[in-house]
This record gives structure tokens, sequence and C-alpha cells, in this order.
């Protein structure tokens, strides 16, 4: 018997179906992935499962059994029973899941007392044991810190211990690694599937993250528009897919073997930006706190000519995002020198930092945390249109206007607001955004990392077509290694605040000469590694260490 089945699954928003006749089943033990692209439906079919829709969502037809129980029929108070002791559920952002104002102890002995009625000392000795499973030491002092005391690997690491503790029947995790670097999400995938062998727990995984589904999963399901259109093993659904649509999203994930631009630009002088001897420190802040000052980064030189795109990687807390911060003249706090196009910025206040800023833009990770929620397309273009460039009425309207059919958006989008956008539609305004200054360079912090392949692989092509147009220099981080070698020119590899290796992406990707460097590489997901357990030099242990 399955551990969980869904027999004709349908969920609708008031009328609109958004998920249609789904079935499927998952056996004891078995990984089973559900992929597809944003608004396939694969985040609302988990929901529907542990009957937590959206308030305007609800279960229009089928039903969800788990093992052989019709569990789409309980009432509320039945329903709390089910959830945690046998399914258990893991969220995409863990900061989220956890509740900052208590403790990790609080919070992982509480569904123990809750679901397995044992007393407060036991469910504590079950906690730690579980942390410790789940890689964290010092189980002890951790157990009394709370959420933010964490890095976001090890919040993840504790959800999973605290969801794998009452050994679920079934655990689902809902893009668990996307926002993780490399490393990271390596120890997360090990332990996943580890802890899962050890209980026996089957585990729905929901990713768009095609070498996670490679590496993780039994079987695979692929979902369009609220509907399954393809399921079978994992090998032959990625190997020799039968469905068109399969096949297109394989077709759009980049791979640790593409082959690397060609289009690589001639040498300029002076370089379109330039850091030289940057370091930047952090100290230790609050009323009772005192202590040494943490450095970030140390002596970081590094170029990136106009119309050429240098990629920077690293674990997260290397520095990448800060030193993007710095080039955009957002952190002003720092040592060394900052040029543009042979301009020193350093130190500039008032206007001059202000005409610095237009040379110079930044596109962030998440657009609807960057964009303005009560501002309008034209309205979010119109602002560095005036600032910038003077333009208004009828021009900047019109300017504006070329901007979005420069991101391939239509005149029909300009008057919505940004909950009317899809992400990827997001994304491609705040990119419009950034060029409507006219800059020489954008910093590009993690552009692509929360949109699924496709829409990703259109918005990389779109980059790439810009600059070609354009001749604007891209700094490009991210923690994605396959997207590097897609994008980049070259590369910069940088761990604990400084620059450990640099040079061409396929120098560098293909005959890396830091160990470092090469432990990146192995951690990355392969498409092609189906069923890879080993992790070439890296350990847990000094995962952990890099992680905390």
């Amino acid at each position: 018997m399955a551990v969980l089945a869904m027999e004709g699954l349908s969920v609708a928003f008031g009328d609109d179906p958004v998920v249609q006749d789904l079935d499927l089943e998952i056996e004891r033990g078995e990984t089973l992935a559900l992929v597809g692209e944003s608004g396939s439906g694969k985040s609302l079919s988990a929901l529907a499962v542990m009957n937590l829709l959206p308030r305007r969502a609800r279960r229009s037809g089928g039903r969800v059994l788990l093992g052989g129980q019709n569990i789409s029929a309980l009432d509320d108070a039945s329903m709390r029973r089910v959830r945690g002791a046998r399914i258990g559920m893991i969220f995409q952002e863990p900061m989220t899941s956890l509740t900052p104002v208590l403790t990790i102890e609080r919070q992982m002995t509480e569904a123990l007392i809750a679901h397995r009625g044992v007393s407060r000392r036991a469910a504590r000795d079950r906690a730690g044991d579980m942390l410790a499973k789940a890689g964290i030491g010092d189980v002890g002092r951790r157990l009394r810190q709370y959420p933010h005391e964490f890095s976001g690997g090890m919040r993840q690491r504790v959800m999973i211990a605290m969801t794998l503790a009452l050994e679920p029947e079934l655990l689902i995790a809902d893009e668990p690694t996307t926002a993780l670097d490399v490393t990271v999400q390596a120890q997360i995938l090990d332990l996943m599937r580890d802890l899962t062998r050890q209980s026996g727990t089957s585990l729905l995984l929901i990713t768009h993250d095609m070498g996670v589904v490679g590496e993780m999963a039994d079987r695979v399901a692929v979902m369009r528009r609220g509907r399954l259109v393809e399921t079978g093993p994992v090998a032959r659904v990625l190997g020799a897919p039968a469905a068109p649509y399969t096949r297109q999203l394989l077709a759009a994930v980049p791979r640790m073997d593409d082959p690397v631009r060609t289009d690589v630009p001639p040498p300029a002088s002076p370089p379109a930006l330039s850091f030289a001897a940057v370091g930047r420190s952090f100290g230790a802040r609050g009323l009772l706190r005192r202590g040494p000052p943490h450095r970030v980064l140390e002596d970081i030189t590094l170029s990136v000519a106009a119309g050429e795109t240098v990629a920077l990687v690293g674990e997260s807390g290397s520095g990448k995002s800060t030193l993007g911060r710095i080039g955009a003249s957002l952190d002003l706090d720092h040592a060394g020198t900052v040029r543009v196009e042979g301009t020193d910025i350093t130190g500039l206040r008032g206007g001059a930092l202000r005409r610095a800023r237009s040379r110079v833009q930044i596109v962030f990770q998440d657009p609807f945390a960057s964009l303005d929620p009560r501002f309008t397309a034209v309205q979010t273009l119109a602002e560095p249109l005036a600032l910038h460039r003077g333009l208004s009425g009828k021009a900047l309207r019109a300017e504006a206007l070329r901007l979005l059919d420069r991101v391939q958006l239509p005149a029909a989008m300009i008057d919505r607001l940004p909950h009317e956008f899809s992400g990827g539609q997001r994304q491609r305004i705040a990119i419009s955004r950034a060029l409507a200054a006219e800059p020489r360079v954008i910093i590009a912090d993690e552009p692509t990392s929360a949109l699924d392949v496709s829409v990703q692989a259109a918005v990389l092509d779109l980059l790439r077509d810009i600059q070609r147009d354009t001749g604007v220099a891209y700094l490009f981080i991210t923690h994605d290694l396959a997207v590097v070698r897609s994008v980049a020119h070259r590369v910069a590899v940088l761990k604990g605040g400084r620059i450990v290796e640099s040079g061409p992406v396929e120098t560098v990707m293909d005959t890396p000469q830091s160990d470092y460097t090469r432990a990146l590489l192995a951690a990355a997901p392969k498409l092609g590694a189906v069923g890879r357990n080993d992790r070439g030099d890296l350990t847990p242990s000094q995962m952990e260490t890099d992680d905390a």
C-alpha cells in the first residue's frame, strides 16, 4: 500500500482550476520529485495534502489517502493530529517557518510533547539527538539559541531535524535548498537522504533544480498548468523524456559541461569597474556588546571590462554581496579604492555620489522585495528616468515603454503593480529599472536563483542580448556554478573574504588550482549524476564549519 496517494486531486481559486485530476503515489521509503515551472501547481498540491490551502483556494475534487486513510475528509482537529506526527513539511525559507522569539529548544520540543506525549526532559534529549544527527555540534548551547543566531543552512538543518524528530510517514520538502550555496545545499541534501533512509520516511521533493532531482529522486513527476504531463523513474525521465514539455524544461537547464562564452570582449583601458585593495570589517554592535571587528573582505583587487561579465562565486558569508554593495556605492565604509571607467569614486558624497551611482546599477535576487509594491511599472521606471536623465511628461512615458520593450514586456503592462506580474516578469522590470540610468556597469546579485529553469534561461538570454547591444559590464554574483559557465567570461572565487582563484571560466572550472574551488565544483548538483552520493573532498564537518 502506498504511503501517500492523490486520486483525482483538483484545486481551484474560486471557479478557476489550478490543479486538475492529479493522480500520484509515493511508496514507503521512496523519494518522488515534483517539478515544473512556477504556477504549475506543485506547491498547491502539497498544501492540499496538508489541508493548508490559502483562504481563496479550495479542494474542488478528488481525495488524499495517507496509508489508505482518506485524510481529505478529516475535520480540522483530526487533521492537526496528522500534521507533524504523520506528515512533516519543510518550506523554502526556514526563517519564516521558525518563530523568532522562541528558542530552538522550545520549538523542537513543543511538537514532541504535543504529538508523542513525552516529558519535557525526554523531548529535550530527543531534540539534542536530532540536532547532532543533523550535523550541528555543541547542542546544549545551540538549543538555548534563537533562529537569528543561526546561518541559513543551519536553520534549514534545524527544520529538518525538528520535522524528522517525530518520525513522520511522509516528509514534504518544498524548494528546501533554493536559496543556499552549493556546499550548504550539498549537506542539506545528504542530510535529508540519510535521515529519511534511516527512518524509512517517504519524501515528496518539490524543486525546480534538475540537478537536485537527478541526485535525490527515485521517481519524478512533471507538472504543467496544473496537470501531470509525465512521470516515471528518474533515469528514464531525465535521460529519455517522453513529453515535449519535459524536453523543453531539460533543454533550459544550464549544465556544468555547457560550452563557455566565446564572445570575449577586447581588453579595454580603463576597465568599467575596478577594485583595488578593498577591505571591509564589521564591528560588534549593541549597548553591552564589545569585541574585535569581523573582517568580511580582505585586499580584494578585481576589474570588469566594458562588455565583459565577471562572475563572483563562493559560499554564504564569503563577502560576495558586500563587494557588490561596495561597487554600487551602497556601502561607503570600506578600505581601498573603487573606480568606474578610471574615475575614483571612493569617498564621494552628495551630488557627486548620486552621479557615480547612476553609472553603476544593481539588480537584486528578489525583485518583489526590491520593487515598491505601491508603484506601477511606469512609476518604478519614472524615478531613475527623472533623477538621472531629467525626463518628464510624454518623453518619460515613451522612454519607459521603450525600456519595457527592451526587456520583452508588452506595453499593456506599464500600469500594472508588482503583484500583478510573475516572478520572471518582475525581474525583467528590475532589469529595465537598472537600464533606465544608462549605466556602464550592472551588478547582478543572484538575479536568477529564485526563478524556475525556463524563466531563468530567458532572463540570462536577455542579459546577454543587452550586453551585446549596449556594451555594459556585469559583475554577476551567484552560487549556481552551471550558470557561471553559460553567462560569464571570467570568474573569481571568494572564500572568507579573499579571492582564492580567478581567471577565464573554462580554465577555473575545468582545471581548478585551489582545493576550495575543487570542493565547490564537487558539491554542485549535476544533471547527469543520477543517484550520486559522494561529495568529493567536501566532508560534512568541513561544510558545517564553513556554514557556521
